[in-house]
Order: C-alpha cells, then sequence, then structure tokens
C-alpha cells in the first residue's frame, strides 16, 4: 500500500496573565470562560475516535491561572455573577450589562429567547452613559438571568449530557433561582478541575502529543534583542532603545520545561515558540533546554531558503528539516497556513460535512500532487477562539472532520514526534533560519507602532530600576523572586497585540491597564515609589466618533437595516460626537458605517430622519490611493450614480430608511495600493455641499486579506 499522507493537528492553547497579583484576583475572565467552552471537550473527543491523534500546546501562563482558580483565586466577572441581585448597587448593574453579553452573538445569545430579548432590551449602544440611563428598567429577575445566561452560554455542549441539570437549566431559559445561578459557577470550577487530568491521561494512552510555550508568551527574538526586527522589517524606523536580555528569554524557557516536567511528568519535545516567532538565538535556546522539534509558519521556512541562496518550492513544507545551533540539532516544522486558516476563518459558516469533505478534498490535491515517499501536512491554529463562531461549538465540524480522516486509509492524523519517526529520514537541512512571526512573517504587531515601542521603553525601564535595586538588596530572595515574575509576565505578547490600530477589542483599556499594572507590582514589590508615566495609558485608542472594524460583513443593500446585527462589526464614525460638546449639533448625517468583505466596501450612513425624505440630497465618496484619486457621486433624485477614474460594475446604491453603499475593490483598482486608501464623504443639499464625514481627517482604510479575522481576533 503506498504510504499514506500524514497530518499533524496542532491546537494552539493560550491566554495571557490576567491576575493582579498584588490583591490576588484575575481582572478578566477568559481563562475559566474558555476552560468550560474548549480545553477538555478539544481533547476528550478523541476518546470516540481511536485512529485519530492530536497535537496540543498547552501555555504554561493558561495552565497555572487553571491552577489558581481551582485554589480559589476569582476573577471580577465572577463575583458580579455570584452576587446576589438584590444587593448589586447601580455601578455593578451597570458592568453586568456592559460586559454579560460579550460572546458571539449569532451563535451563543440570539438562538436563546431569553438571552436575546435581554440584548435587545439593552440596545446595541454600550456607551456606559447610555447603559446607566437604561439599567433600572431592568427587573432583578431580569438581571439574575443574565448573570446566569452569561456563565452558562460559555458552557460547552458536551456538559450538558454530562451533567443533565446544566442541559435542563438552558431549556428552562428563565426566572433563574440564586441557587441554580451557583449550580451553573460551581459547575465551572467541577470542568475545569477535568482539563489538565484529561490531557494527562491522553498523553499517556499516545492518543495525543502536548507541546509547551515559553511560559509567559513572550516574543523570544524580541526579547533576546529588539534589534533583530530590523533584518525582517528594514523600513521600521530606527528604534531609539535597545531591550536585549537573552537571559530572559532563557528563564522563560526553562521556566515552561521545568513547569511541563512538574504537571505531565516527562520533558517536552516540542515547542510552540510564542506567535511562531523564530530566530536563530531562540532555536539555540530551545535545543539547549533539550527541545526536539518546533514549529512556525510556512513563509519564514520560504523566507529562510531564500536568505539561504535556495529557491522555495511548493512542496517544501511538507518535508522535516534539521537546523543546528551551538547546542545541538533541532527539526523544524511548517505550518500550512491556508489548511489551518480554513478552519480558523472559514469553514464556521459552512454545513459540517461540506466543510470536512472540502478539508479532504484538498488533502487528496496535496497527497496526489506530492506522489510518493513521506510527507506530513501540518495544520497549527488557535484551539479556543474560533470555536464560538461554528454551531455547537465546533463538535459537528470535528465529528466529520474526524470520521473522514478515521475512514480514509489514504491519510493518518499523527502527533509531531510521529511525524518525525515516519519522515526524519527524508529531512532535509535549513542553513538559515529567518526571524519573524506567523504573521506576515515579521514582528510588526509587536514592535512596529508607536504605542509597541513605547511599551518596549517602560519595560526596559522597570527591568533597569529591578536590577539596580538588586544589586544593594541581594539578600531580598522573596521580593525579588516576585518582582522578577512581574517583569517575565510584562514581558509576554498579548499586551503590545492590543497596542497600535490593527486591533481592537472591547477590553482594550483593560489590556493596557493591566500590563502597567505588572510593571507597577514591581516597584509595589520592592517598596519603591511607583513613576508617574505607568499611570498614564499607552494606547491612544480610537477617539470616542470613530471605531475601526472589526469583522468582514457582507450586508443587503436595500437602504433598510434588515436585522439587528446586520452591520455589526462595522467601523463607525459618529458625527454626533466629533469634535465635542461645543460641536454643532444639527447635521444631517448623523453616523456613517463601513466596512467590507474580502471583495467589496460597504458604508451605510443615518441620517436625521428618514432618508428618503431628503429629497434634494446627494453625496460624494472621494477615495485617494498612491496611484492617484477616484470618487463616485450618489443622487437621491433618480438614484443616479456617476463616476470619476473608477468604473461602475458592481456599485449599488439604495435610499430609504437609510442610505446603503457598495463598491466593489475592483472597481477602484486604478488607485488602489495592496495596504489601503483614504476616505471622505461629501453630503450635498441641491448642489451645495452641506458637510464631510468625517469633519476632520479622512477614514483610512486597511485593505483586508487572509489575516484579516486574526488580526481582529477577539477573546
Amino acid at each position: 500500500m503506498n504510504e499514506p499522507l500524514y497530518i499533524t493537528f496542532t491546537w494552539h492553547m493560550h491566554q495571557p496573565y490576567y491576575k493582579n497579583i498584588e490583591n490576588n484576583k484575575f481582572i478578566l475572565p477568559w481563562v475559566r470562560l474558555h476552560a468550560v467552552k474548549d480545553y477538555y471537550d478539544m481533547a476528550a473527543i478523541l476518546d470516540n475516535y481511536p485512529r485519530i491523534k492530536q497535537n496540543f500546546n498547552l501555555v504554561p501562563s493558561l495552565l497555572l491561572q487553571i491552577e489558581e482558580y481551582i485554589s480559589g483565586v476569582k476573577d471580577i466577572f465572577q463575583e458580579m455573577s455570584e452576587k446576589n441581585v438584590t444587593a448589586l448597587n447601580d455601578d455593578e448593574r451597570v458592568f453586568i450589562l456592559y460586559n454579560f453579553f460579550m460572546a458571539n452573538w449569532d451563535t451563543m445569545i440570539l438562538p436563546y429567547p431569553r438571552y436575546s430579548f435581554l440584548l435587545k432590551k439593552r440596545g446595541e449602544n454600550t456607551d456606559p452613559d447610555e447603559i446607566r440611563k437604561k439599567h433600572t428598567l431592568f427587573t432583578n429577575e431580569e438581571m439574575r438571568d443574565l448573570q446566569v445566561w452569561f456563565n452558562l452560554t460559555w458552557i460547552d455542549p458536551t456538559f450538558l449530557v454530562i451533567y443533565p441539570k446544566l442541559g435542563a437549566l438552558k431549556e428552562k431559559g428563565e426566572n433563574f433561582t440564586e441557587d441554580e445561578k451557583k449550580y451553573v459557577l460551581d459547575m465551572h470550577l467541577e470542568i475545569m478541575k477535568l482539563i489538565i487530568p484529561k490531557y494527562r491521561e491522553l498523553q499517556e494512552k499516545g492518543a495525543i502529543e502536548i507541546s509547551t510555550t515559553p511560559f509567559y508568551h513572550p516574543i523570544l527574538p524580541l526579547i533576546f534583542d529588539t534589534d533583530v526586527a530590523k533584518q525582517c522589517m528594514p523600513l521600521m524606523p530606527a528604534l531609539d532603545f535597545n531591550f536585549s536580555h537573552p537571559e530572559d528569554a532563557a528563564a522563560q524557557v526553562k521556566k515552561a520545561v521545568d513547569y511541563y516536567r512538574e504537571k505531565f511528568g516527562r520533558l517536552p519535545s516540542g515547542m510552540w515558540p510564542s506567535e511562531g516567532s523564530v530566530s536563530a538565538d531562540v532555536l539555540d535556546i530551545l535545543a539547549a533546554n533539550k527541545i526536539k522539534w518546533a514549529e512556525t509558519d510556512e513563509e519564514i521556512l520560504r523566507e529562510s531558503l531564500k536568505l539561504a541562496g535556495e529557491k522555495p518550492g511548493g512542496d517544501d513544507i511538507y518535508k522535516t528539516y534539521r537546523f543546528s545551533t551551538p547546542h545541538g540539532d533541532i527539526n523544524m516544522f511548517f505550518r500550512n497556513h491556508y489548511l489551518s486558516d480554513l478552519i480558523g476563518f472559514s469553514y464556521q459558516s459552512w454545513k459540517p460535512k461540506e466543510a470536512a469533505g472540502h478539508f479532504m478534498k484538498e488533502l487528496r490535491h496535496i497527497k496526489e500532487h506530492l506522489g510518493g515517499g513521506a510527507h506530513a501536512v501540518n495544520v497549527i491554529l488557535d484551539g479556543e477562539n474560533c470555536w464560538e463562531y461554528y454551531a455547537n461549538d465546533g463538535r459537528d465540524f470535528l465529528d466529520a472532520l474526524y470520521t473522514e480522516i478515521s475512514d480514509d486509509p489514504e491519510f493518518e492524523s499523527i502527533t509531531v514526534s510521529g511525524a518525525l519517526d515516519k519522515i526524519g529520514g527524508s529531512e532535509a537541512v535549513l542553513s538559515r533560519i529567518y526571524p519573524g512571526s506567523w504573521i506576515n512573517h515579521d514582528f510588526y504587531i509587536w514592535i512596529g507602532h508607536e504605542d509597541d515601542r513605547r511599551s518596549w521603553k517602560l519595560l526596559k525601564k522597570v527591568r533597569d530600576d529591578l536590577v539596580k535595586w538588586q544589586s544593594s538588596n541581594q539578600g531580598e530572595k522573596e521580593k525579588l523572586a516576585k518582582a522578577w515574575e512581574s517583569i517575565y509576565i510584562a514581558e509576554g505578547s498579548d499586551w503590545n497585540w492590543w497596542y497600535g490600530d490593527d486591533h481592537s477589542s472591547k477590553n482594550d483599556s483593560e489590556f493596557d491597564n493591566l500590563y502597567r499594572l505588572h510593571l507597577m507590582n514591581v516597584y509595589r514589590v520592592i517598596g519603591e515609589k511607583v513613576p508617574d508615566e505607568l499611570f498614564v495609558p499607552i494606547s491612544k485608542g480610537d477617539s470616542s466618533f470613530e471605531i475601526q472594524p472589526t469583522m468582514l460583513i457582507t450586508p443587503y443593500i436595500d437602504g433598510v437595516n434588515t436585522h439587528f446585527y446586520e452591520w455589526k462589526g462595522a467601523g463607525t464614525i459618529d458625527l454626533s460626537r466629533e469634535g465635542g460638546a461645543m460641536h454643532k449639533t444639527a447635521r444631517i448625517i448623523k453616523k456613517l458605517f463601513y466596512g467590507f468583505d474580502t471583495d467589496n466596501l460597504y458604508m451605510r450612513l443615518d441620517t436625521d430622519g428618514t432618508a428618503a425624505d431628503f429629497k434634494a440630497l446627494s453625496l460624494e465618496a472621494r477615495f485617494s490611493g498612491v496611484e492617484g484619486a477616484a470618487s463616485i457621486k450618489f443622487t437621491a433624485e433618480g438614484r443616479s450614480i456617476k463616476a470619476v477614474n473608477c468604473n461602475l460594475t458592481g456599485v449599488e446604491f439604495a435610499l430609504h430608511d437609510i442610505i446603503e453603499i457598495k463598491v466593489p475593490f475592483e472597481s477602484l483598482k486604478n488607485i488602489l495600493p495592496s495596504e489601503g486608501f483614504n476616505m471622505l464623504v461629501f453630503v450635498y443639499m441641491d448642489g451645495e455641499e452641506k458637510e464631510k464625514v468625517p469633519e476632520k481627517g479622512v477614514i483610512k482604510v486597511t485593505m483586508p486579506d487572509r489575516f484579516f479575522a486574526l488580526y481582529n481576533w477577539k477573546a
């Protein structure tokens, strides 16, 4: 029989360290919520599929927090859930109404009538001042139901079968009691207790392989030396600082290896460097810690081969590569990002069997192209966040996919170490390694923005101050250990992930505050005054009137807000806020929404009243890129459309309750660079210009690519 095509799936399980060590409390609830939704069932499903072998990358900072929850540490959201509704003060009610709809609305809120009703009653506006006006409209019974639903909807459907009482509560749907709420919250902890033992059990049985990551998920090459960014980002402005601490990089790896050995009774064979970030120096640290293999993205392989003077080929990523370091060889596996992204971002809207069938078709195409010999297709992706966008938390898709692979002798899912055994004899030698991450093969996300660089400079200052204090306080072992732990936590990648203009989440300010809090805690632990600059937010964030797009959208162009969430995830320009309190309030356009899918730009304009009543209204959208400018004019009377320097094929315009516009990117190809363009909208009445949106500056539209959903990941 022909050699099967080997498939390695690596599910990356990670959360940053959310605990404030000063008060021993978690600031954000994502470890707990993802623990009850993703971590156990993603492994336990393999009990039903003995032919399926999987790989799980468990980041130590995640496992540590699971253990701390079990030991009694709580998060603020948990405390707000536990509190009897009759004892909630106004601020706590506002907190709950603001935060307790943080779930994917389409799959985790709207399917449940009571939860959906509560969302619609609160409304889509999450301005705290608006919520403060509304909270008195909610009865105690409604507030309690919201407390329950937020914690119940995150529980994976698997547990509704294992614990029938949870299923009965979901079926009941409303009018929950305080005792029922307590049961749901108690079950969160019971589920969390199952996680680490289940992974240990499956690894001992050979069903899975567990890899690790540097302890607090730092971008290791930048910790080693931030100057490495110049190698993969030659156009980046020169840094006015240098953070170079190989000893910290080594400590993060050693801490991870020691922790893994403590939890799983053996040394780890493999490592997923945080965000797939590699460099020659980093691989040497891994080899020094007896790591046998590491994984990163296919673009790193392509650039590494070019760096070595070799010509990259399409089949390269299906081999293993041996890279030599001063501390020994390390074997490299490279991710097929097309297949990985299909699971991460595309299949969520497909029927499960069709998605699984398509995935298998892609594998067959690869196998046919490769011909004979042993090869491995490496699928590596986030193992938690995508499933909230799938029906039934992704279980139906995984059942379909695992069944297909199990039933087809042409394919074999395998652990990474197993793949190394199978195809190690055909491994190639990699003489150079290109420094970069799994996103655009560079480090832009973590050091490319002004906010990023400011955070690095603060980290450098705090670390330097700690070293200075340590030199004259060597005997303060306990304080030093605690202070250094805060430094290692602050070296984690997640804080800089949210800085800059390419990411946004509802928790941006919490991430900023928590990062600076970790730095502040260094001074508090050693008894020194906290520098004033640490109290100043790093993130400038969006202005009060502008929010960037966070999701791909495809609205129906009919001039009507077709359904409640049609424009969810779009960017917004709120003209009622632009300019501050002294700004004029009499406007034709109150708010502009804009967004895109991979082929089209969409705009929606809300008027002061019904849009169709403005008979003499016309709009002109002006676009400017590096190649020039273009414009499209839309006239209400006669619904006419005229264009300059672009074609009108596929352009749509509808005016009824609101104004909706669709412009294919293809129509703007004369001006579009690959990265994006600027946009302005001018408003005319009877041919006379009345308004410009935005009134100050321009709308910067970044062209979506295959990484858009990853860049805009939300916990």
